[in-house]
């Protein structure tokens, strides 16, 4: 695992700055060890946004991931598509939140969205099997987990509710007196969205059927230079802020090491060993695969020179 290797790397650093007593480089290491841990901390809550059977919240990482794919892995997209087209549940869930981010322009001047909600059970709702759709649900997830598809950010709290909302429609049997309130709740919530955001903007649906036939002859291998501009590439979301940190703490040893040997070299300008030593660690480069036998190696240069 790519954190518990960057742990144990800024450890190695501290414990080799312990040994020497070299309290400066030990703060500077535990600091981000601390940052690391954070960052790891929020990175894992965003992970575990997958680990639901709530349909809304995985098909809204697959959506929000899908520009991506289409560069990166359309295997993966393909995968997930194939899964939701197959499985009467989840088509039936793709169509419900469809219509709901739909009600927009001429369809809410002339329909009030408890009539859309209504229509959406008889139509839908009423065909979703409540015995296997937390099945088929579980099956979409294991899909994205499968092809790596994590959220790119966290869902924000309105949209979170729109989703749990549906989830309690789309899953729960209304017959069951427990389940009668909560839905009726969940029904006026998903009202309440449907008006809120009427007048938004109208977007484009992600409709599988029509991936398939818009996308097919572009789920090959390659990309051609048309299908890149139509496919736009998005950068990953997390930045390489602990390779950063990382070399961060290899040049402040290495510039450390140089300041020392320059100030020694003005007094003593033509000794060749100091010399040939500034001319080595100028000559030194980050290495990630190396970062701490790197750093160790600064670290015993720096003690020896500052003892001098």
């Amino acid at each position: 695992m790519k954190y518990n290797k960057e742990f144990s790397n800024y450890i190695s650093i501290m414990k080799e700055a312990l040994e020497r007593e070299n309290f400066e480089a030990y703060d500077a290491a535990r600091v981000m060890l601390d940052e690391s841990i954070e960052e790891r901390k929020e990175q894992k809550a965003l992970e575990d946004q997958v680990n639901t059977t709530n349909f809304g919240i995985l098909n809204h990482i697959f959506e929000e991931r899908l520009p991506e794919l289409f560069k990166n892995n359309k295997k993966a997209v393909r995968a997930v598509i194939k899964t939701i087209k197959e499985d009467s549940n989840l088509m039936g869930e793709f169509n419900y939140y469809n219509v709901i981010k739909q009600y927009k322009g001429k369809i809410a001047e002339t329909l009030e969205p408890d009539t859309i909600i209504m229509k959406l059970n008889e139509a839908i709702v009423a065909t979703i099997n409540k015995d296997t759709v937390l099945e088929s649900n579980k099956k979409l997830r294991k899909v994205l987990k499968e092809n790596n598809i994590m959220p790119a950010d966290f869902i924000d709290e309105e949209t979170k509710k729109l989703y749990e909302s549906g989830h309690n429609i789309l899953t729960k049997r209304l017959k069951a007196i427990n389940n009668v309130v909560v839905i009726a709740e969940s029904n006026k919530n998903i009202s309440d969205y449907m008006n809120k955001h009427k007048n938004d903007v109208i977007k484009e649906s992600i409709d599988p059927d029509k991936l398939i036939r818009d996308y097919k002859e572009k789920l090959k291998d390659t990309l051609t230079e048309s299908e890149m501009s139509f496919v736009q590439q998005i950068t990953d979301w997390r930045s390489p802020i602990a390779e950063q940190r990382k070399e961060k703490l290899f040049n402040k040893f290495k510039n450390e090491c140089i300041e020392k040997l320059n100030s020694m070299l003005k007094e003593d300008s033509e000794n060749a060993e100091l010399k040939a030593l500034n001319s080595q660690i100028s000559e030194m480069k980050y290495n990630k695969d190396n970062i701490v036998g790197d750093i160790a190696k600064l670290l015993e240069i720096r003690d020896i020179l500052m003892d001098e």
